[in-house]
């Protein structure tokens, strides 16, 4: 049994596939196995698998019959994985050299469910930085759930699966797989808060070892259908998640509520600048405006709440929805 299965789903990553399998295959921990599945790439990843795979007998290559997204290839590599512990990498991400020897060193003093560490955006122009932690003792599975539902440190969410290894044994325990982000928005978040709130044995590494690489209009620059209500349902089935382990408290109501009020601006962005129709423009926006769910929210904040903009257009935008919502409903 090796020690750790890395999953590394991929799609048109030939620009950094080697980078992250380099990454990945020259680490200190050599007992791992890496699965690299390819979701239908329409570029030459899948061919640069296979000469990987030629080469280094601990790399598994598959191939997805269709196009099934990034949460549910995942799930196909949990299938297979027969590590102790399960790790997740982007593939246009790297890792550093000792990132699974030093976070696997933790479970030998401890077999953990799961251990984390931090990670380091890089940036397109070359600049790096990792979100300042707290002190060790502050960092529980009560704050984990809190940061995972709406992050107060910036950079910081503890949804990624990325900078974790997650004890095998203990996914299966809790027949744990990722839900589709085509019908469920955000599966990373409902995968790592359903974990933490099982009550789990965990322990966080402050060292940074996980590149996330920033890349400018790689998350979302077309129209998303149904974008709200795919949120209300990951909303909804989260909040159930938490009663029903008895974590609900004051602190996570607000949580949910800082959430809830930053996304709004997306909506309003996806229905506003997105949607090419002129009518699907007006009538969305106007859905929006009507959901007392997001209106009455959004009478808890004031301007100076408003998330930070990327873009001029962006900021008008958000303090036009903001003026509306607030004031004229």
């Amino acid at each position: 049994m090796p020690k750790i299965s890395v999953i590394i789903p991929v799609f048109n990553a030939e620009k950094f596939i080697e980078r992250c399998l380099d990454s990945v295959l020259f680490q200190t921990l050599a007992d791992i196995e890496i699965i690299c599945i390819d979701d239908c790439s329409s570029d030459n990843s899948f061919n640069i698998l296979k000469e990987y795979e030629v080469k280094n007998d601990r790399l598994k290559c598959y191939k997805n019959e269709q196009n099934i997204g990034q949460g549910l290839t995942r799930n196909r590599g949990i299938d297979v994985a027969q590590g102790e512990y399960i790790a997740f990498v982007d593939s246009d991400d790297w890792i550093e050299s000792d990132m699974y020897q030093s976070l696997y060193e933790v479970s030998v003093l401890k077999k953990y469910d799961l251990i984390c560490c931090n990670l380091i955006y890089d940036f397109p122009d070359g600049s790096s930085e990792a979100p300042r932690m707290p002190l060790l003792e502050l960092i529980d599975s009560n704050f984990m759930i809190n940061e995972g539902i709406a992050p107060s440190i910036k950079l910081f969410s503890s949804n990624s699966p990325c900078d974790k290894i997650y004890k095998r044994e203990y996914i299966e325990k809790l027949k744990l797989r990722f839900v589709s982000e085509r019908v469920f928005l955000y599966e990373d978040k409902l995968f790592n808060l359903t974990i933490f709130a099982s009550n789990p044995t965990f322990f966080f590494v402050q060292k940074s070892f996980y590149h996330y690489m920033i890349r400018y209009g790689s998350t979302m620059t077309s129209y998303k259908k149904d974008f709200t209500e795919k949120y209300f349902v990951m909303h909804n089935k989260i909040k159930k998640l938490l009663s029903e382990n008895n974590i609900m408290s004051d602190e996570v109501e607000q949580r949910f509520k800082i959430s809830l009020f930053e996304i709004t601006f997306t909506f309003c962005l996806n229905s506003l600048v997105y949607n090419q129709s002129l009518k699907g423009k007006f009538l969305e926006f106007s859905k929006i405006i009507n959901d007392k769910r997001i209106s009455s929210n959004i009478k808890e904040f004031s301007v100076k709440d408003i998330p930070l903009s990327s873009s001029k257009i962006n900021k008008l935008v958000k303090l036009f929805c903001f003026l509306i919502l607030k004031y004229l409903k």
